[in-house]
């Protein structure tokens, strides 16, 4: 996969080549020979993963559902929000849907788009969606992959913003999304 990754750069750079070193599922990186003009040649390594969304569910005007998840890479247990990849042929609120009732139990009535982001665009091609979801009602039980170990919890949106702040959310995704959030939501009740 060749992006044009040029459209905006000085107009002596360009793709020499482009090679693919490694491919699965999840990620594929590739080896981009960069043509810089005066300045040489460059070898880029450059990652494309697959997008994924996170969903902030407001269980109520002052509550979040989060979920305590064991992370394996950090051998801890993290509190977060509901985030996982899109599927081939999902839109990123399908995803949403899809990944809060799988890691929940639960479905919302209104899933809102507040925007999206990328992590990393100096090196990784990935796009992190963030929805809020409202109007929770159980919807049957946690349907966990084999790497998941997740329990539900209930914080206020003022636990979740000194968690932030204290730096206790560790995931970049959960973060990003729990900042996004929580001003859309209280920007929303007025």
């Amino acid at each position: 996969m060749l992006l044009l990754l040029f459209n905006n750069a000085p107009k002596e750079w360009k793709v020499d080549s482009t090679k693919q070193v490694y491919m699965n599922d999840l990620i594929e990186l590739y080896e981009d020979t960069l043509e810089l003009g005066a300045r040489g040649k460059k070898v880029y390594i450059r990652g494309v993963r697959r997008n994924y969304s996170t969903i902030v569910p407001f269980i109520s005007r002052t509550q979040i559902l989060a979920i305590k998840s064991y992370r394996h890479i950090v051998d801890s247990v993290q509190i977060e929000v509901p985030s996982g990849y899109i599927e081939n042929g999902e839109s990123p609120q399908y995803a949403a849907s899809r990944e809060l009732k799988e890691e929940t139990g639960y479905a919302a009535k209104r899933m809102v788009s507040i925007g999206s982001y990328t992590l990393d665009y100096s090196m990784f091609e990935q796009t992190g969606n963030i929805f809020v979801a409202y109007d929770l009602i159980k919807d049957g039980e946690q349907s966990l992959g084999n790497m998941e170990k997740i329990e539900l919890t209930i914080l206020t949106i003022a636990e979740m913003s000194q968690l932030l702040f204290d730096g206790k959310i560790m995931n970049a995704a959960s973060i990003v999304a729990l900042y996004k959030a929580i001003d859309y939501h209280q920007r929303s009740l007025v």
